[in-house]
């Protein structure tokens, strides 16, 4: 029964990579318009943190028929919401299963040698049928790996081997992407590669109201006997506080999501409210709910065999600017060890 245990725990991890790429494969195809604001950047014709610029990014991925690359190939282009025809992104990606010891999905991506003879490719099926492996070129260093947290996927480049060849001074792409259902975000930072400065930086949310808008990141802890000693973390999932969902499953198989509200939850108008939901997914009333001040930045719920604690995303420990203040929000979260 431990045995199984584990293996279910795994699965619900999100190493069952067979059934992962199939998954990750669905949930980033599509459109996605993102508010993508200018944190670092080498022009010093752009203003930087705190006052940031903002533009408006478009990013379209779509499954493409491509058998000699792979049975599971994305092809992604991105450019500015009032320029489509002037691609800054453009490439293939190949997803399968990561080697071990890494464990998840693996996107293998692919450059196009001349990129404007296939502008728009996912639209043009003639076109794409004459792509052939010449016209591409492995983008060594640049793929990326996801690790599966219940409905998300969470992944970017690993180490520093994704190198920028403008300038004269050697940088490497540090990329980091977060894909859910209602939740797209992304950081792309060049650094030197000598001492790792941040030369530019820049992130993305596929949201547009970022003034009212917070990333919380909600740690879910689950024990099989039902006892609180027994609690174990299960996943890790971000979610945005104007009812934005997070999805997962628990190693005995029961589907649960939950909810976070703050500014659109309409009976908090009057007060600096920040609200938890917790349901089985198709449920219409919640079997657990909880209400924070704002104030107070934590919430959670504490159940027997359920924990789930939510807190901001803020910076990285390391990620400080030089004047002593931080950047903004990156991937991780800060959370007491005691439920609130």
């Amino acid at each position: 029964m431990v045995l199984v245990a584990g293996v279910m725990a795994a699965l619900a991890a999100g190493t069952a990579t067979g059934t992962d790429v199939d998954a990750l494969q669905q949930l980033w195809s599509g459109v996605r318009d993102s508010s993508e604001q200018v944190v670092v950047s080498a022009d010093p014709g752009i203003s930087s943190w705190p006052e940031t610029s903002e533009r408006r990014v478009r990013a379209v991925v779509e499954p493409v028929a491509l058998p000699w690359l792979g049975s599971h190939v994305l092809y992604l282009e991105e450019f500015l919401h009032d320029d489509p025809d002037n691609l800054r992104r453009q490439v293939l990606m190949k997803l399968e299963p990561a080697e071990p010891p890494a464990r998840g999905v693996r996107a293998r991506l692919f450059t196009f040698v001349k990129p404007r003879a296939w502008i728009h490719l996912n639209l043009r099926p003639g076109l794409l049928a004459s792509l052939g492996s010449d016209d591409v070129a492995a983008a060594s260093g640049c793929d990326l790996v996801f690790v599966r947290e219940g409905d998300q996927f969470r992944g970017g480049t690993v180490g520093h081997r994704c190198l920028d060849a403008r300038g004269a001074v050697t940088r490497y792409l540090d990329y980091q992407l977060l894909i859910g259902s209602d939740l797209y975000w992304y950081r792309r930072r060049l650094l030197l590669k000598g001492n790792g400065e941040v030369k530019e930086e820049v992130i993305g949310f596929n949201w547009f109201e970022l003034d009212t808008t917070q990333l919380y990141t909600c740690r879910v802890d689950w024990a099989s006997t039902g006892r609180p000693q027994d609690l174990r973390p299960l996943v890790k999932l971000d979610v945005q506080d104007q009812g934005g969902h997070g999805r997962f499953v628990t190693p005995d198989g029961r589907k649960i999501e939950l909810t976070l509200h703050s500014d659109d939850w309409p009976f908090a108008v009057e007060r600096d409210a920040l609200i938890l939901v917790v349901q089985d997914q198709g449920a219409e009333i919640p079997f657990a709910t909880a209400w924070s001040s704002t104030d107070e930045e934590q919430i959670s719920i504490d159940l027997s065999w359920l924990r789930i604690r939510c807190g901001p995303t803020v910076p990285d420990a390391d990620e400080m600017r030089s004047d002593g203040r931080t950047q903004p929000p990156a991937m991780s979260a800060v959370l007491s060890d005691e439920p609130s």
